[in-house]
């Protein structure tokens, strides 16, 4: 930690100003705050991967992409589209943290309260039908051959305790969803849009359920995100003077 702190009160011209000089020399402290399962040197090639293949992304402040890079590594989700985890979107010089689908329902697995979860996309030609009240249901036969235009999108979680749960929106929410990110128009809503509905769904299904801290920690990240209000490089600054220590995170979580 005092190599650490030294380097950082180092004159200016001595400090890492590149992200790739930034992510090698602090990487103790991306260890520190990671889940014990977590491949820092693996995260940090994914995210590099993703600088090189966006021009925009590169262009970000690099603080901004880096405070990204360390909530994902607290949350133990992997940047990068290719896994659809966690993904890096420049908007306006800054890096936004978007938490896909397939990273929330891995944060909800890990919170060990959730026995099954699924997000599952209905078209016209399905067979849709679900009911609320005392006896809920969702039955959904998908159609073969030309299932037609997408409808709705729904998630599902069976809990632990054997109480299951689910979150239908039709086409009109999904598109007032997209409408009121600050990324609707580029990103994963242009590049993903089933699987940003079906994140949609999931996230709406997670107010209801005893999740864990990460996951509501997550869940507050991402709406941030998806109003543009990340501040990731006052988070990078932070964790980088060494002051940051995430509940239930890190090392002894």
């Amino acid at each position: 930690m005092s190599e650490l702190l030294s380097a950082l009160n180092a004159p200016e011209t001595q400090k890492p100003q590149t992200l790739p000089a930034m992510l090698k020399q602090h990487q103790p402290r991306f260890k520190a705050i990671a889940p014990r399962d977590v491949d820092v040197t693996r995260f940090s090639a994914a995210l590099m991967a993703d600088v090189r293949s966006n021009q925009k992304l590169a262009e970000c402040n690099p603080m901004t992409v880096l405070g990204a890079f360390i909530r994902s590594t607290q949350l133990g989700l992997e940047p990068g589209s290719q896994l659809g985890q966690a993904y890096f979107v420049p908007f306006k010089g800054e890096c936004q943290l978007v938490i896909g689908y397939r990273g929330m329902i891995e944060l909800a697995y890990r919170s060990g309260k959730v026995a099954s979860i699924s997000a599952r996309t209905v078209y016209e030609n399905d067979v849709f039908e679900w009911e609320l009240g005392t006896d809920e249901r969702i039955t959904h036969k998908p159609a073969t051959g030309d299932r037609g235009a997408l409808v709705a999108v729904y998630a599902m979680a069976k809990l632990t305790t054997g109480g299951i749960h689910f979150e239908v929106l039709d086409l009109a929410e999904i598109e007032k969803a997209k409408r009121a990110s600050k990324s609707s128009s580029f990103g994963p809503w242009k590049d993903h849009f089933e699987e940003m509905a079906k994140k949609t769904a999931i996230r709406r299904l997670f107010k209801y359920l005893p999740v864990g801290t990460d996951l509501t920690r997550a869940v507050a990240l991402d709406e941030k995100a998806e109003s543009g209000s990340q501040q990731n490089d006052i988070e990078a600054e932070t964790v980088l003077d060494g002051e940051f220590y995430p509940a239930g995170g890190g090392n002894d979580g």
